[in-house]
């Protein structure tokens, strides 16, 4: 009995942890601070909506068309959901005005990044965090996407490269990957990207490891044709 209630107890735990993890109380909403921050972005794009990862955050620009309102939720453990932390918002009107964090509500409701903007056509702008060989990004966006990852990256190595989801095209243009999808909706874009001396690295260690593997196996044999001679010359290995 006393294991079982354990066993429940540490269900439990693990239960909240999960909710928890949900954002079930709802992650901070970014401070005034950081939705207040300078960035500098290209709003004159070929894509609907483009992401340009420069080292540890990646810059959305996105058109809206018809809606005042973007909710971003990336996907946790348990099947849940958690609100993206965004920072730099700015919108675009269609006649070239720029405004900032003043006239752009974000807040955090029911584990989502919720954004409501100035207008329903427009241009929205923000920035997110990415890591050194990776970045995933929830988008609430429609039409084409592109994405252009830092310069040196690729992605065609399988073992260090991925691109979720796939139908992409991909160039590559003054060292850059872009990565482009006709159309897209709602979608979560994954990648993982590694730099070209990562191959020279991997390969290198790779042929060192196989010269060594190949050393002791010949090494090996030599010693076991040694043992075999050994026991020749001792009389050990005759037949009668």
């Amino acid at each position: 009995m006393r294991k079982l209630k354990l066993a429940v107890g540490v269900l439990a735990l693990v239960a909240l942890a999960g909710c928890a993890g949900t954002g079930l109380g709802g992650s901070p909403a970014p401070s005034d601070e950081q939705l207040a921050e300078n960035a500098t972005y290209d709003w004159d794009r070929d894509a609907n909506v483009t992401l340009n990862v420069t080292g540890s955050e990646y810059k959305t620009v996105a058109d809206v068309n018809g809606s005042e309102r973007v909710r971003l939720a990336a996907t946790s453990g348990f099947g849940g959901r958690n609100p993206v932390p965004i920072s730099a918002v700015q919108f675009r009107y269609e006649n070239g005005t720029v405004v900032g964090a003043d006239a752009i509500d974000v807040s955090t409701r029911d584990q989502r990044t919720v954004i409501d903007l100035p207008a329903a056509d427009g241009t929205f702008a923000y920035t997110g965090a990415a890591s050194s060989r990776s970045v995933t990004a929830p988008l609430d966006f429609e039409g084409s996407h592109e994405v252009v990852l830092p310069p040196g990256m690729r992605v065609s190595f399988p073992l260090f490269g991925d691109v979720s989801p796939g139908g992409y095209e991909k160039s590559v243009e003054d060292d850059r990957v872009h990565l482009r999808w006709d159309s897209l909706s709602s979608a979560t874009v994954s990648v993982e990207y590694y730099f070209e001396r990562d191959l020279l690295i991997f390969g290198g260690v790779v042929g060192v490891l196989a010269v060594v593997a190949v050393g002791g196996v010949v090494y090996y044999r030599l010693r076991i044709r040694r043992l075999e001679r050994e026991r020749e010359r001792s009389g050990l290995d005759y037949e009668e």
